[in-house]
């Protein structure tokens, strides 16, 4: 049987990465396109995912992006962390990241900053 940690609502969580909303960060799973809720270089939270994967489930990325102009190849595993029932959401964390994922979510957090400072405006 499989197990689930569920959760009433979204709450922070201690951890070394901080999460982004911007810019929206799509993640290809099998042949299936996420965007996210947040991410970071340590994981993301998605919506939608089919048949409730169980906690410690690992999955492949095959596909960063946060436009049709920044997008990138990768080769990246994530375990699913928790479920959050109610609101259909899963949340992931990165235990093996290539350089082009890493080189490219330290491109779309310098890219948040620009977002930011141009909302700002």
């Amino acid at each position: 049987m499989a197990n689930f940690f569920t959760v009433g609502k979204y709450r922070p969580h201690n951890r070394r990465d901080h999460r982004h909303e911007l810019p929206c960060m799509t993640i290809q799973i099998g042949a299936i396109r996420f965007d996210t809720y947040d991410w970071s270089l340590g994981g993301f939270r998605i919506d939608d995912y089919r048949g409730r994967p169980p906690v410690g489930e690992v999955v492949r990325i095959s596909e960063l992006s946060y436009s049709l102009e920044n997008s990138v190849s990768v080769d990246c595993r994530a375990t699913v962390t928790r479920i959050i029932l109610g609101k259909n959401q899963v949340a992931f964390a990165f235990n093996k990241l290539d350089e082009a994922a890493f080189d490219f979510l330290e491109k779309a957090s310098m890219q948040r900053l620009t977002l930011l400072s141009s909302a700002g405006k």
